[in-house]
């Protein structure tokens, strides 16, 4: 899923987005809408989404210096504004889009094609560059709002989803939460023996103590957590295990 964040000054416009996007595609979801840019400046880094649809005539703070406020940012841009002599400004910010005001659903699709494209392609490159990494140093890089921690793949217990982040337990009751999703960790961990055995959840076989029969059944980790395999999991779980 990619997620995105809207910013627009005019809550007839922010609204009006927001459903144009949800008719235009499904593979996007808006996390957090905003009417204040030097507000969504606030929350930018929390929030971590793939893109921002960026108005660019707003009070306070336009579209431009709001950009400007983050200078390695790893976000997309989407430049949706009713002025059109702003288009080369937005080429000029690595822009995906400059969608002109009014805009219909139509040309809305075709812009959420080009950023599904472009964002899977990227998230494809990093997983491959971090995979790499892996292999050669058994660790995995962590994005967090302080930074990148690499973290012993051995010691990692367990994953779960917290939305649009991951909260990733570790041995000695230590955890760290990340920016990333779940389904990132689970392609980036395929090979290295982790299986999700719920929606929820990510775990490292190599900590099962103990498989606990049930309808979707539990495991108990070496550190005595017991978490639930879900029972669209169980027979694949088991497969994995070797029964």
């Amino acid at each position: 899923m990619i997620t995105a964040v809207l910013i627009d000054d005019e809550i007839v416009s922010l609204e009006a987005l927001h459903l144009k996007i949800q008719k235009a595609s499904d593979e996007i979801k808006v996390i957090q809408t905003f009417d204040s840019a030097p507000e969504a400046a606030k929350h930018i880094e929390r929030l971590a989404p793939d893109v921002i649809f960026l108005d660019v005539e707003m009070p306070e703070m336009d579209g431009f210096d709001f950009l400007s406020a983050f200078p390695d940012r790893t976000f997309e841009v989407v430049i949706t504004t009713a002025h059109s002599e702003y288009a080369i400004q937005a080429v000029r910010q690595s822009a995906v889009d400059f969608l002109l005001k009014p805009f219909s659903v139509k040309e809305l699709e075709d812009t959420a094609g080009r950023l599904v494209q472009k964002i899977k392609s990227k998230r494809k490159t990093e997983r491959s560059a971090f995979q790499k990494l892996n292999a050669q140093f058994d660790k995995i890089p962590v994005p967090s709002l302080r930074g990148i921690s690499f973290l012993p793949i051995k010691e990692i217990l367990y994953l779960v989803s917290e939305g649009n982040y991951t909260t990733i337990y570790l041995e000695n009751n230590q955890k760290i939460v990340s920016s990333r999703n779940l389904g990132d960790y689970e392609a980036l961990l395929e090979n290295l023996q982790f299986f999700r055995i719920h929606h929820s959840t990510l775990i490292n076989l190599a900590h099962i103590r103990e498989y606990l029969r049930g309808e979707g059944g539990s495991v108990l980790l070496s550190d005595g957590t017991e978490l639930d395999v879900s029972k669209r999991k169980k027979k694949e779980f088991l497969e994995v295990i070797g029964f």
